[in-house]
């Protein structure tokens, strides 16, 4: 499963404090401030792909925050950014080790 979110600035504090947290450590969120994922939002995205059982006491977690689940064509946006950045670093590897 995967998820974005996206919080504003406020909370960067209280959302890196949660993420030190072992859960997120384990699951590997990957954060980035959403304009440079190409976002024309302030604040930072949140990015999780999980297996369906972590994706949701995640999505619980969250829920909890000021974190805000992106849907629909905001959200497919976001996860083509993501997807795309993650495609391009295995393909540097894959550069470097090939």
């Amino acid at each position: 499963m995967e998820l974005v979110y996206t919080y504003g600035m406020d909370s960067d504090k209280a959302m890196k404090k949660m993420f030190d947290e072992e859960f997120w450590k384990r699951l590997g969120p990957t954060v980035r401030e959403c304009k440079s994922m190409g976002q024309n939002l302030d604040g930072m995205c949140i990015y999780i792909k999980a297996r369906d059982e972590l994706a949701l006491e995640a999505k619980k977690l969250l829920a909890e925050t000021r974190a805000k689940e992106l849907k629909g064509e905001d959200a497919e946006m976001l996860l083509k950014a993501f997807r795309d950045e993650a495609e391009a670093a295995e393909a540097g590897m894959g550069a470097m080790f090939g």
